[in-house]
């Protein structure tokens, strides 16, 4: 018992600086990583429905909610195929190496294609699938050029994070050995690196495209990921577990004891996928419509300063990054005192903080009379106050996917996790965001909050039978945090 407490504390009182030298590298690829995707996802919605006169591509809402939601999803869909091809094909460092390089590549050629949308003399829409009737001879390879490289970006960007995506998550764990106490901190210290990156991300891209344009926004993106791949192919091979394909996880000797209830742990999964896939569909809302809500109708001004629309996004990123630490001080002080919650518990207390914030926005973009538009304040108090719920579900989901996923396949699990959470949920949220206008901002949002505070109720209420479940194979629940 005596040892049991002294490793407990061990690992609360773990930092950066006493994590293996793999680790550190881990957490600050994905830091950089971040930078570079919440960069370019903070600016897209917005850069394809701006006009032309502004150097955007003109897209009517509709089509560009679409594209968003349709590259969130294959975003966060994908890595478990990804997943698959690092464990069985590749190994972990060299899908990282190919990942990386390949988005790198496409951040690179998306930044140059913005360049020439703002330089081409094309009048019509850009980036479609089909050349614009009527379009002159001499300025149809300027059009295809464009279109074609943003489209190649594109899909060159999903692959590369097809691979990167839940193969970071693994790597990090495995540069821990057996039980090592310090890993579920580590994973802490991850999700951390992942709001410093949104943080970063959108008061740098909101600046550089307020004072320069839409290119050399996008160019910070190229710049992170540099940064990344860089670091990466100077250190991974030297500090990182190889975890070669084919030959990955438990001996054989172990086999039996992995698979061992393999189908209830996955189900468990399922279920906690299931209830963050309700709480992803309401947070995506700030990539898109709440995006193009507080551009266009929301009185953004301080004094004579108006607000870039992209730092909203960072007040999500500085909500989690400030949350993180009193939730953990929470866990553990109620650790201590054997009350900690379990993690049905906390995925609750998730759903009903992402109500909440989409309830504010909900009454900010509900209409005023005599106004034409609504302050700022209550909608950035809604992205923070549904930003402290993902802090209480993310926290803990990637030490419970890692522990309860088979070893042998653990990067394909934690692949589908983020398939059917952020996945789907990213595709989703860009669906039912194209019932905005016709539905109204202020009932669309009330309506997301009421589904969200349902989805908490519901994981209330499975609770009992769950917990017995997973007693059943001896499943832990709790996070241990302390």
């Amino acid at each position: 018992m005596a040892a049991g407490l002294e490793e407990a504390r061990s690992a609360a009182s773990a930092r950066p600086w006493h994590f293996p030298r793999g680790a550190q590298l881990v957490i600050g690829f994905e830091f950089c990583e971040r930078v570079g995707f919440y960069s370019m996802v903070s600016l897209l919605a917005l850069f394809l429905s701006a006009s032309r006169a502004a150097g955007g591509f003109a897209w009517e809402d509709k089509p560009a909610l679409t594209l968003l939601g349709i590259f969130s999803g294959l975003m966060y869909a994908l890595p478990v195929v990804g997943g698959w091809i690092a464990d069985r094909l590749l190994g972990h460092r060299r899908a990282l190496t190919v990942g990386g390089t390949l988005m790198f590549g496409a951040y690179l050629l998306l930044t140059a294609v913005v360049f020439m949308t703002r330089v081409s003399p094309v009048e019509a829409p850009m980036g479609l699938w089909s050349i614009p009737d009527g379009l002159p001879t001499a300025l149809r390879s300027a059009y295809v050029s464009v279109s074609a490289g943003f489209w190649i970006s594109i899909i060159a960007l999903i692959a590369g994070n097809s691979l990167i995506k839940s193969t970071l998550v693994v790597a990090l764990g495995d540069t821990f050995s057996g039980a090592d106490t310090r890993r579920e901190p580590a994973y802490a210290y991850y999700y951390a690196g992942i709001n410093l990156g949104g943080l970063v991300a959108g008061v740098a891209a909101g600046s550089v495209a307020a004072a320069n344009g839409w290119a050399p926004a996008f160019g910070v993106s190229a710049i992170a990921m540099g940064i990344a791949l860089v670091a990466y192919l100077s250190f991974g091979h030297r500090y990182l577990n190889p975890r070669a394909p084919s030959v990955q996880g438990k001996s054989a000797a172990a086999a039996p004891a992995d698979t061992a209830g393999s189908g209830v742990r996955l189900f468990i999964l399922a279920v906690f996928a299931l209830l963050l896939l309700v709480y992803s569909i309401g947070s995506f809302q700030l990539w898109g419509t709440m995006s193009l809500f507080l551009e266009r109708s929301v009185n953004r001004h301080v004094n004579a300063f108006e607000i870039p629309t992209q730092w909203f996004t960072s007040i999500e990123s500085a909500a989690l990054i400030l949350a993180a630490p009193v939730f953990a001080a929470l866990w553990g002080a109620l650790a201590r005192r054997r009350r900690e919650p379990d993690n049905l518990v906390k995925y609750a207390l998730a759903l009903f903080l992402g109500a909440a914030g989409l309830l504010l926005f909900a009454i900010a973009a509900w209409p005023h009379a005599g106004a034409t538009k609504s302050g700022w304040f209550l909608p950035a108090l809604g992205i923070w106050i549904q930003a402290t719920g993902e802090v209480a579900a993310w926290t803990v989901t990637y030490g419970l996917v890692y522990r309860l996923a088979p070893q042998r396949i653990v990067s394909a699990v934690m692949g589908a996790f983020y398939a059917m959470t952020l996945g789907l949920g990213g595709y989703l949220a860009g669906q039912v965001g194209t019932f905005a206008e016709s539905l109204g901002q202020g009932r669309y949002f009330l309506v997301l909050g009421v589904a969200t505070a349902a989805a908490g109720l519901v994981a209330l209420l499975v609770r009992p039978g769950l917990r017995a479940l997973a007693a059943t194979r001896s499943i832990d629940l709790y996070s241990r945090t302390a």
